[in-house]
């Protein structure tokens, strides 16, 4: 099964996630980019030191790189992936404040977005 990716966007248009992409250097979105087409192509079959299940639904994309770790935290819905946030991982523990962000940002998405409208 394949599936679609959508980023977030809050009601003013605000993409965090975007935002955190184009920040990063071009080595850095290459290697996301390339993660975000395996995710498109194995949705949660993506192997675990990629692509893991957190909790209440977000999932973690993991993009290594020259000692950086960026996260993108991800939820699903039917056959669409709906990225949420991202940051830069700079301790052993996840924050939980962004897991909670991901949480929040997905409830809005689903009760704006719907799945009508996709």
């Amino acid at each position: 099964m394949k599936y679609q990716v959508y980023f977030y966007r809050t009601k003013t248009g605000r993409c965090q996630s975007c935002d955190y992409a184009r920040a990063m250097n071009i080595q850095h979105q290459a290697k996301s980019k390339r993660w975000f087409q395996a995710l498109a192509k194995m949705g949660p079959d993506l192997p675990e030191d990629y692509g893991k299940h957190l909790q209440d639904g977000v999932w973690e994309l993991r993009v290594i790189l020259q000692h950086h770790q960026h996260r993108f935290f991800y939820s699903f819905w039917k056959n669409i992936i709906v990225v949420t946030n991202a940051f830069l991982k700079k301790s052993r523990v996840l924050p939980k404040a962004e897991i909670e962000k991901s949480r929040k940002a997905m409830a809005d998405w689903i009760s704006r977005k719907g799945w009508e409208d996709l």
